[in-house]
């Protein structure tokens, strides 16, 4: 168990055997515009705050079979849109360690060791900000999913 978490662009079929595949090059042309995370809780703090936002309707403690409102969404047919807004935020975010995103719950998301993850997943998280602008330059669409 535990917190994975995806972006990449809409419609973008992964082909999970070829993206964890032993042949290298087959695995990195796989890859490519994929953005895996694993137990990320402040990046997953941030997307669930997206989330809330994007579907402000929605009651998200109904995405987990195991009664655990307040976690956030849950689930790959709920997604966060990534749009110029919330790059901008993410960016901020990111410069500040994700200081305002502190995940107080969610053992399985790895909060217990988040702030040692927000430093290893840095420079992923700026590539991924990289990666996004130039996508909604071009017009794409990108989501983010996450299953915990």
């Amino acid at each position: 168990m535990g917190l994975d978490q995806t972006a990449k662009l809409q419609n973008r079929r992964v082909d999970w055997k070829k993206y964890y595949s032993q042949d290298r090059k087959e695995s990195e042309k796989e890859q490519a515009g994929v953005f895996q995370w694993r137990k990320h809780a402040r990046l997953q703090v941030f997307m669930a705050r997206e989330y809330a936002k994007q579907n402000p309707n929605e009651d998200t403690s109904k995405h987990s079979s195991l009664e655990m409102s307040g976690l956030g969404f849950n689930g790959d047919d709920h997604k966060v849109v990534i749009t110029k807004d919330v790059l901008k935020r993410l960016e901020e975010a990111i410069e500040s360690d994700y200081y305002e995103y502190f995940a107080s719950d969610g053992f399985f998301w790895g909060q217990q060791f988040q702030e040692e993850q927000v430093k290893e997943y840095k420079k992923m998280d700026l590539q991924f900000v990289k990666w996004c602008k130039k996508a909604l330059e071009k017009g794409e669409v990108i989501e983010y999913s996450c299953s915990w």
